[in-house]
């Protein structure tokens, strides 16, 4: 069962990393340093769904199931975990685009804000 559990413990690494993503950009407005991180998280994903390779966490949980003698899903985490549960079919065109723009949206917006506010700030 350690596989099972360091399979579980993988999964919401992932999940922490995917949150990490969306609000990382504003935890940076807070705490700068973490900026380098954020960004280094950004390549990160997308040189994977650029290469559309699989993602390390999810290669690495699958191996964790597998070798608890478990059945791993045949899809990756986002569409395992945060599609299908909602949209059965999977992930087509449409929902790339949706998680795209959920994922880029707060990321711009947490940026421009930021350099927005350096900005004002040189100024005074």
């Amino acid at each position: 069962m350690v596989g099972v559990g360091l399979a579980r413990l993988v999964a919401a690494s992932h999940l922490g990393y995917i949150v990490f993503l969306l609000v990382g950009g504003f935890m940076a407005r807070r705490w700068p340093k973490l900026t380098k991180w954020h960004l280094g998280a950004i390549g990160v994903a997308g040189v994977v769904n650029i290469t559309g390779s699989d993602c390390p966490l999810t290669v690495w949980e699958k191996w964790f199931l597998r070798h608890a003698e478990q059945e791993p899903y045949e899809t990756g985490f986002i569409s395992h975990y945060l599609v299908e549960p909602v949209y059965p079919p999977g992930i087509n065109g449409r929902v790339n685009f949706v998680i795209l723009v959920c994922l880029t949206v707060p990321i711009t917006i947490s940026y421009l804000r930021m350099r927005k506010s350096s900005s004002t700030a040189a100024s005074h």
